[in-house]
């Protein structure tokens, strides 16, 4: 009598023979021997065939209680491991589900990373990328809400900032490929070419300018930036009946002493109290982004290139986009309250 088809199943005769010997009390080893298999397997097919049900679909095996109780004390030490803190940067100190079998290993649990990764699963957890965002300080948190409860957000506001551009590639860090292909390599050049540029933007008006290779100092942006395009602009919008208010962060070039009073003489409204460490506040960041990946996917390879993309990106932008991007700065100081001065999901 054949025992076995040619893929190592039982057939139906050896099948009843171990279901017939099962019932009688005989032992999985007892039945092994006389089938010539191991007792593991007489067991996973003992368990295949009681999957069946009326309905013909599978039925999963339902574990016994101690195996049950098995699986939660092993999980509840995965969470444990899981959830512990680190003193460093990173919030976990076990980031890895490698990392965190080899702790577990270490604890006397031996279980593999595929193992934690299920019971992660099980527990609700999934893997996902973390983002960046700036640092805070313990200070910050208070910082950005008592700004956030005080600034009018009903205000002309017009927001400006400073961005240096390269020729490295910006683009998405996924990649669709078929099996067996690798993903093409993002090529980072240590020393790329760049270019520094100062941006405002406001309902209605966007205002980008290169700067200077010499580096910004008080005055290079006090000549370039101040006397040439914030202090004529404000002077026609006053002309056109609108009360505009001039938002700069907090950097040396931009708040010393001859720039404050320099822009106090001509009448210009400053956004004061700009919580420090801060970008996520700013609407312009989140244009910034936007003109940094469609200026990689150009693929600049000089300066020149670089920043003929730059400009001809800013232009190419729709005024709509960028109104949105600054209405959305009362909803910015609403999530910043709400979140009691974390980083937002901007």
């Amino acid at each position: 009598m054949r025992l076995f088809n040619y893929r190592g199943r039982f057939t139906l005769q050896a099948l009843g023979l171990a279901q017939a010997w099962c019932g009688e009390g005989m032992s999985l080893r007892e039945i092994g021997e006389r089938l010539r298999h191991s007792p593991s397997n007489i067991l996973k097919h003992l368990n295949e065939a009681g999957k069946q049900i009326e309905d013909g679909r599978r039925r999963p095996r339902v574990p016994s209680s101690s195996a049950q109780r098995a699986v939660a004390q092993r999980r509840r030490k995965v969470l444990k491991v899981c959830l512990s803190r680190s003193s460093g940067h990173h919030p976990r100190q076990f980031a890895s589900t490698r990392e965190m079998a080899r702790e577990l290993r270490r604890q006397g649990l031996a279980i593999s990373a595929s193992t934690v990764r299920r019971d992660l699963r099980a527990l609700g957890f999934s893997a996902k990328r973390r983002p960046t965002a700036q640092k805070l300080y313990p200070m910050d948190p208070a910082t950005r809400v008592l700004f956030a409860k005080s600034v009018d957000v009903t205000s002309d506001i017009f927001f400006s900032d400073e961005k240096m551009f390269d020729c490295n590639d910006h683009s998405s860090k996924t990649e669709w490929c078929r099996e067996g292909v690798p993903p093409s390599v993002m090529q980072r050049e240590r020393w790329a070419p760049k270019v520094h540029v100062w941006g405002m933007i406001g309902i209605g008006v966007k205002r980008l300018v290169v700067l200077p290779e010499c580096g910004i100092t008080g005055s290079v942006y006090k000549r370039v930036v101040l006397q040439r395009q914030v202090v004529p602009l404000f002077e026609e919008l006053k002309a056109a009946g609108r009360q505009p208010v001039f938002m700069q962060d907090g950097a040396r070039a931009h708040t010393s002493h001859a720039n404050i009073k320099y822009l106090t003489s001509k009448l210009v409204r400053i956004l004061l109290n700009w919580p420090p460490r801060s970008p996520d506040l700013n609407p312009i960041e989140n244009l910034w982004a936007l003109i940094q990946e469609l200026v990689s996917n150009h693929g600049p390879t000089d300066k020149e290139e670089l920043t003929a993309f730059v400009l001809q990106v800013w232009d190419a932008i729709p005024q709509s986009v960028v109104d949105n991007f600054v209405r959305s700065f009362a909803d910015r100081v609403n999530e910043c309250i709400a979140k009691e001065g974390r980083q937002l999901s901007r």
